[in-house]
C-alpha cells in the first residue's frame, strides 16, 4: 500500500475535491493545502469569512466524580478560572521542562470535559492522559468519530445565522453550548486560531457533509471560502500563536514559549516545579518575533539567526511571507538578550543573511 492510500480522508474529502483543492500529507491525514491560493485564502478569512475542515483534530473526554482533579493536575492553566459552558487554553507540562502538547480545556461541568488537542499528537495525548489517571474518572478518545468545521472571519455571525444558529451573537468567545440542528446534535465552541471572530462547530461524522454544504449555502451571499492549511497557519502565524512542534516542543518550556499567562502558581500541577525553579532562575532562551525589513523573502523553519555582528543567536520556529503585512515575519527561539524589542538581528534566506528587527507580537492588529 502506498503512502497516500494509507492516508486518512475526513468526511469532507470529496468536498474538498470538488472545490479544487491542492490535497497533501499532514499528520496522517489527506488534507487540503489551498484552494485558490494562501494569498487570497488568508485576506478572505481577514476580511470576509471562510471555512475550515479542522476533523484531523483530537477530541479527547474526561468524565466521572474526580474529572476535575484530573483535568487541573494535569494542565498548566487554572480550571477553576471556566465555568460550566467556558473553555481556556492550557498546555501538558512535563517534569522535565517540555511540553506535550498544548490544548483547549471544554468544562461541561465539573465532572465532564473535552479536550481539544492537535492532530500530531492525539495518541501521545491520549496515553499521557491515561497514564497519570489516578483519579475516579474515565478518558475516552472520539477523535475518531467527530468532525470539526471552523468559521472564521468578520461575517462568521452573518453564515451562522444563516443554518439557523438565530441567537449566535449573544455566545462569547471562549464559551461553547450544545444544540440540536435539523435533528444533528452540535458543540458550538467560541475558539479559533486565527486572530478573527469565529467558531469553532463540532458533530458526528455522518453529519460534517450536510453541515459544510449548509455553511458554503449559507455564507455564498457574504463571499464565504474555503480555507486550507496553508492559510491557517499564516493566519496564525500573524498572530505569534503558538504551533506544536514548532514554537512548543518536549524540549522547549512554557516560559521559553512565552506562555507565562497559559500558567497558574496557585495549586500544583504535574510539571510545576521545573517551571518555578526555572521562572526564579530566569530563562535563558525565548521566543520572539521578528519582521524582514527588506523585500528579501520569507524566513523558513529552522534558518539560522545572528546578531549584528555575526554570532548565532537561535533559529526560527516558524516564518512566513505575511499577506496582512506584505513582508516577511519569523516566530524563533533566541538567545535572551537578543529579544528586546528593537533589537536588529540577521536571519538566513536562500543562504544570504538578511536584516530583520525584533518586533512586538503578534505581528497583525486588526484596525479599528
Amino acid at each position: 500500500m502506498s503512502a497516500v492510500q494509507s492516508l486518512k480522508q475526513t468526511p469532507l474529502y470529496d468536498r474538498h475535491l470538488t472545490l479544487g483543492a491542492r490535497m497533501g500529507a499532514f499528520v496522517g491525514f489527506d488534507m487540503p493545502l489551498w484552494y485558490e491560493g494562501i494569498k487570497a485564502e488568508h485576506l478572505t478569512v481577514r476580511e470576509r469569512v471562510g471555512l475550515f475542515d479542522l476533523t484531523h483534530m483530537g477530541e479527547i473526554f474526561i468524565t466521572g466524580p474526580q474529572a476535575f482533579d484530573l483535568v487541573q493536575w494535569l494542565t498548566s492553566n487554572d480550571v477553576r478560572r471556566i465555568g460550566d459552558g467556558q473553555c481556556q487554553y492550557a498546555l501538558f507540562a512535563t517534569p522535565e521542562g517540555g511540553v506535550v502538547d498544548d490544548l483547549f480545556v471544554y468544562q461541561i461541568n465539573p465532572e465532564s470535559y473535552m479536550l481539544v488537542v492537535n492532530a500530531s499528537n492525539v495518541e501521545k495525548d491520549y496515553a499521557w492522559i491515561v497514564k497519570h489517571n489516578n483519579f475516579d474518572c474515565e478518558v475516552a478518545n472520539r477523535s475518531d468519530e467527530l468532525s470539526m468545521i471552523a468559521v472564521q472571519g468578520p461575517l462568521t455571525d452573518d453564515v451562522l445565522e444563516g443554518i439557523g444558529l438565530k441567537t449566535i451573537r449573544s455566545q462569547a468567545q471562549f464559551t461553547f453550548r450544545r444544540t440540536k440542528l435539523q435533528g444533528n446534535k452540535l458543540t458550538i465552541c467560541g475558539t479559533g486560531y486565527t486572530g478573527e471572530h469565529g467558531f469553532e462547530l463540532i458533530c458526528e461524522n455522518a453529519a460534517a457533509p450536510w453541515l459544510w454544504d449548509r455553511l458554503m449555502a449559507a455564507g455564498k451571499p457574504f463571499g464565504v471560502a474555503p480555507i486550507g492549511l496553508g492559510a491557517r497557519d499564516t493566519l496564525r502565524l500573524e498572530m505569534a500563536y503558538s504551533l506544536y512542534g514548532s514554537e512548543l516542543s518536549d524540549s522547549i518550556s512554557a516560559l521559553e514559549a512565552n506562555l507565562e499567562w497559559a500558567l497558574r502558581w496557585g495549586p500544583d500541577f504535574l510539571g510545576k516545579e521545573f517551571l518555578v525553579k526555572q521562572k526564579a532562575e530566569g530563562v535563558k532562551r525565548i521566543i520572539a518575533g521578528f519582521i524582514v525589513e527588506q523585500n528579501a523573502g520569507a524566513p523558513r523553519h529552522s534558518a539560522p539567526v545572528f546578531s549584528e555582528r555575526g554570532k548565532e543567536i537561535g533559529q526560527v520556529t516558524s516564518g512566513s511571507f505575511s499577506p496582512s503585512l506584505n513582508k516577511g515575519i519569523a516566530l524563533a527561539l533566541l538567545q535572551k538578550e537578543f529579544s528586546e524589542i528593537g533589537t536588529p538581528v540577521l536571519v538566513d534566506i536562500r543562504g544570504k543573511r538578511v536584516a530583520a528587527k525584533i518586533c512586538e507580537t503578534p505581528f497583525y492588529h486588526k484596525a479599528k
